[in-house]
């Protein structure tokens, strides 16, 4: 009998040592990984721009941003609205005033967000330049006005169109910056009634003289192999500012402020 209710005493121990409280109860949940867990699951073999993730989406705030597609910039929004406005040669003929508004409010946006700095010693400025926006009137155009500011590309175009109209078609008018001087090469081809193609040219030295400004200085020009001779009172110099310069987008201001916008070719 005494065996017996040592052994009932004992089992009875053993029981509650083995008894859990309901309040100190807990609930074990699925195993999540950790952002680092996940990380480590990826095969390090892999490149940083493998293509096997190449597509995701970030969630910032309530939005969902496109990574591959994500947002242009300021600077890329504002040329594609400046782009969206000029015309599409300079020699396509009168703009509308709500346009050359339009272009005038985009390249002041533009300048504020020019990303070179000192442009006028930057290498972007080399290459060939379509000039399409450059506001001055060359009905009147004459060899006596030539000091009066036109630009290279605008006194090239100004001397192609005294030829006769009925006679020659011109071709695009293009702005080559080389590291040699003369360093403004203007050309626009001319296509003569027979079918040969001949070329207006004129070429300036630029001088640098800041990280803003070169004095531009006319050194010659030619018409149809023709050297024109200018004489040395009408023979122009000007300061140029270079407001904006990137890979596809050049903006110069002359002293007066005018803008003229070229395009890389």
């Amino acid at each position: 009998m005494m065996k017996l209710l040592f052994l009932t005493t004992a089992l009875l121990s053993g029981a509650a040592a083995f008894n859990v409280h309901p309040r100190a109860s807990c609930r074990i949940s699925p195993r999540r990984d950790t952002p680092t867990q996940r990380m480590s699951d990826y095969d390090d073999s892999y490149p940083s721009d493998s293509s096997e993730d190449n597509h995701f989406t970030v969630q910032d705030g309530n939005a969902a941003i496109d990574v591959e597609n994500k947002p242009s910039s300021a600077a890329e929004s504002t040329v594609s609205s400046l782009m969206d406005y000029l015309p599409s040669s300079i020699t396509s003929g009168p703009i509308s005033a709500s346009d050359r508004a339009a272009i005038n409010e985009a390249v002041l946006k533009l300048e504020a967000l020019n990303p070179t700095q000192d442009p006028v010693y930057s290498p972007l400025l080399n290459g060939v330049w379509n000039l399409r926006y450059a506001p001055r009137d060359l009905n009147n155009f004459s060899l006596g006005a030539v000091n009066e500011g036109y630009s290279p590309g605008l006194l090239a175009l100004g001397l192609a169109q005294k030829l006769p109209a009925a006679l020659v078609e011109l071709g695009e008018l293009q702005i080559s910056i080389s590291r040699a001087q003369p360093r403004i090469e203007a050309k626009i081809d001319v296509k003569l009634l027979g079918g040969s193609t001949e070329e207006v040219i004129v070429k300036a030295r630029l001088e640098e003289v800041s990280g803003l400004r070169f004095t531009e200085t006319y050194e010659s020009a030619s018409v149809l192999s023709r050297n024109i001779e200018i004489p040395e009172a009408l023979q122009y110099s000007r300061d140029l500012y270079v407001s904006y310069v990137d890979d596809d987008i050049l903006v110069v201001r002359d002293a007066s402020g005018v803008p003229e916008i070229l395009v890389r070719n």
